[in-house]
């Protein structure tokens, strides 16, 4: 990490409520995941992903209105919404018939927009800024992983091509925002903050 990275993160941010939300909802994985892979835990998984879903729509909220976004919220977010639907894709792939086409093209997405991310930190020192695409991307995917949890490809599978829908216009988004941002403009020419990492 950088220099000035670590100079952009203060250690009180980490104690702010919304921080500490996402914090427990990467904590809520590995149990979540656990429960995942034993059918008679089936529905225990199901209220683990249900609760994490839950701090996902809160925490932005909570951060706003006490004037606590911060640097380290915006990084950490994506990050957690990233690991909890590529984590939860590749299990459901194993245990519940999700699609593994469905699971390469979530997690190629997600490095694709990680490598995006640090070329664009690279040359202009801003992490990339989230869009509400990537939002409504993580909503409708987690929705269809609940459903595929619950009822199998029954009622996750409309579900997952619902989602498809959001899922290639963020895509299409973060594609053009990392054209914009390594094109013309001289490397560290904006100035030097830190963004939301697109979701």
């Amino acid at each position: 990490m950088s220099a000035h990275l670590r100079h952009t993160f203060t250690l009180r941010e980490v104690f702010y409520p919304a921080n500490l939300l996402t914090l427990a909802r990467l904590l809520m994985l590995p149990a979540a995941l656990h429960a995942m892979q034993r059918p008679e835990q089936r529905w225990r998984a199901l209220g683990i992903l249900g609760a994490a879903m839950f701090t996902d729509a809160i925490d932005g909220t909570i951060a706003r209105r006490r004037h606590e976004v911060s640097p380290l919220g915006k990084l950490l977010d994506p990050v957690a919404d990233k690991l909890m639907i590529d984590a939860t894709s590749v299990t459901l792939s194993r245990v519940r018939g999700f699609p593994w086409w469905a699971t390469a093209l979530i997690v190629g997405r997600d490095v694709a927009i990680i490598i995006g991310g640090l070329l664009i930190y690279r040359r202009r020192r801003v992490i990339a800024t989230a869009h509400p695409s990537g939002k409504a991307t993580t909503l409708a995917l987690t929705l269809a992983m609940l459903l595929y949890l619950a009822d199998g490809p029954r009622s996750g599978r409309p579900a997952l091509y619902a989602a498809m829908a959001p899922f290639a216009l963020s895509a299409f988004v973060y594609l053009r925002q990392l054209w914009h941002a390594t094109g013309d403009a001289p490397p560290d020419s904006a100035h030097p903050s830190v963004a939301a990492g697109g979701t």
